[in-house]
Order: C-alpha cells, then structure tokens, then sequence
C-alpha cells in the first residue's frame, strides 16, 4: 500500500529543507483556506514578484519569503512555522507544524508543476502569513495579517 497524503506531504517538506514536527494543537489559528483566501484575492497585490523567466527565480524567491517572513516575525525565535502545500493534491491537509533550516528550497520543491511554487505559510501564533504563488508569468509573494 502506497503512503499516505500526510506521509507524501512530510516527505516532499523534509525534501525541500525544513524539518517537519509533530501536528500543531488544535485552537482558534485562521484555517488554511482562510489564509490562501488572503493572498489570491482578486484585488491583492505582491509584496514581491518574480519573473519565472528569470534563472534564479527559485532562489529568488526564497530570499524574498525569508526576508517578509523576518520581517513580520512570521517565524518564531526557534525556527518554527506553519506552513500549508496547495499543489500535488495536498491542498486538502490541514496546517504542518515545521523548523526552518538555513538553505531549504522551498519555492523549487513545493509546486503544482515546474516553476510553479504554490504554498502558504503563517506564524504558529496565527498573527501574519505569507504565500507563495504562480501568477501567469510570475512568483508572487503575498503577506498578510490573517487576524485583522
């Protein structure tokens, strides 16, 4: 028997560089679906945007989500955050609890396809988010606050 949508999921996380940990506690956080409804409005627009065309778009964006993440603490003083694939069927699973490492490739790996990164991710306390996403020719990033 072939695994399981959650051991795919823990597999492709622990592929791209993060260090999956046991499920997050079950409370009042924004689902998932709320978050992605944040950042693939019809009226959103990118914190940061990168042309798939470019070579490095992948590293590029990277360093783009690393730095909005720092920036609105999205990920805590030990390296955890929560994050939420859209692609490869997973989008059905809830939050995945995970340890950022120096040099995971978050934006190569989870994809619904080549060169389209497709993934949301917020602090474990709920109070801001980020995705990442193929928007025609370009990797969008989009933050928010999901608890406004």
């Amino acid at each position: 028997m072939g695994a399981s949508l959650e051991e795919q999921r823990t597999l492709l996380l622990e592929s791209s560089g993060l260090t999956v940990l046991p499920a997050p506690e079950k409370s009042d956080q924004p689902s998932p679906l709320d978050v992605w409804r944040t950042v693939v409005g019809f009226l959103v627009e990118p914190d940061a945007s990168i042309p798939v065309s470019d070579p490095e778009w992948a590293e590029q964006a990277d360093a783009h989500w690393l730095e909005l993440s720092r920036a609105r603490e999205l990920i805590d003083a030990d390296g955890t955050f929560l994050i939420h694939v859209g692609g490869r069927g997973m989008g059905r699973l809830g939050w995945a609890r995970v340890r950022w490492n120096g040099g995971a490739r978050l934006a190569a790996s989870l994809t619904d396809g080549p060169r389209q990164p497709e993934f949301v991710t917020m602090a474990c306390d709920g109070h801001t988010s980020c995705g990442v996403t193929t928007e025609e020719y370009d990797v969008w990033l989009v933050c928010s606050a999901p608890r406004s």
